[in-house]
């Protein structure tokens, strides 16, 4: 089965450029242990329903209103694994680490906190940046539309120590320096994301990019095998050309 999930990318501006919202997966999970991404994951019920509720979600740009509970699930997502409300129309609101867990564990929803702080969605903030469908062949199976954002200073990240065990913001070249030393662990579509983010001075040009995008194109990998039918690899066919991963692990 392939599972809808949505990804945000949050970025900030920073002297040496953008930096980008990540955590570190535990080792203990079964999906990505111990590798760094940005903050995401499957779109709930709650999700398509709370996009028809335009006194806190809004909108003026999008023709497929479809998009919007992925959009949606992504902010979610952000605020459960890094503590950060990001694209609301009321900047830097900060909900306490209690209501958060509650949120997480699904004992209130994300409509009742939005609605307890009075804030809002601004859905026009998150663009549609990429969409890639995980190969067939691999344990759990994704169809993942990545978003952009622009996040602030205000925005302290925060993992929640249940799915993730570190976060940060830094620099999409410091991350890759690090996967390339072999310090960090990151998936074939973290490090592709990483890389394209790297080129950007300024987080308005990664928005610009994204908002030129006429159609985006569906990414999906293919799984490559060893003799005894093992999963060693995936190979991606990409704008920037073919490019070949290990599967999940951080180069020696």
């Amino acid at each position: 089965m392939i599972r809808e999930a949505a990804v945000l990318i949050l970025l900030r501006d920073t002297k040496k450029g953008p930096e980008v919202c990540m955590l570190r997966r535990v080792e203990t999970t079964g999906f990505a242990a111990g590798a760094y991404v940005f903050p995401g994951g499957v779109v709930d019920e709650q999700d398509k329903q709370l996009r028809l509720n335009n006194n806190l979600c809004f909108y003026t740009n999008d023709t497929d209103l479809s998009i919007h509970a992925y959009k949606i699930a992504a902010i979610r997502e952000t605020l459960e694994e890094a503590g950060i409300l990001a694209a609301t129309r009321n900047d830097d609101i900060q909900v306490n680490a209690a209501l958060r867990q509650k949120l997480h564990k699904g004992y209130v929803s994300f409509e009742s906190l939005l609605r307890e702080h009075r804030a809002s969605l601004d859905l026009d903030r998150v663009i549609f940046y990429d969409h890639w469908i995980a190969p067939d062949g691999t344990p759990k199976r994704f169809d993942t539309r990545f978003f952009i954002a622009k996040g602030s200073m205000g925005h302290q990240v925060s993992h929640d120590n249940i799915e993730t065990d570190s976060s940060c913001w830094a620099l999409p070249e410091e991350i890759l320096s690090l996967y390339e030393q072999g310090e960090v662990k990151l998936m074939p579509v973290t490090h592709v994301q990483l890389k394209r983010l790297s080129t950007f001075k300024k987080v308005s040009d990664v928005l610009a990019f994204a908002k030129k995008q006429n159609n985006v194109p569906i990414i999906e990998p293919l799984l490559n095998v060893d003799e005894a039918g093992k999963p060693v690899s995936v190979t991606i066919h990409l704008s920037e050309g073919i490019v070949e991963y290990l599967l999940y692990k951080a180069k020696a």
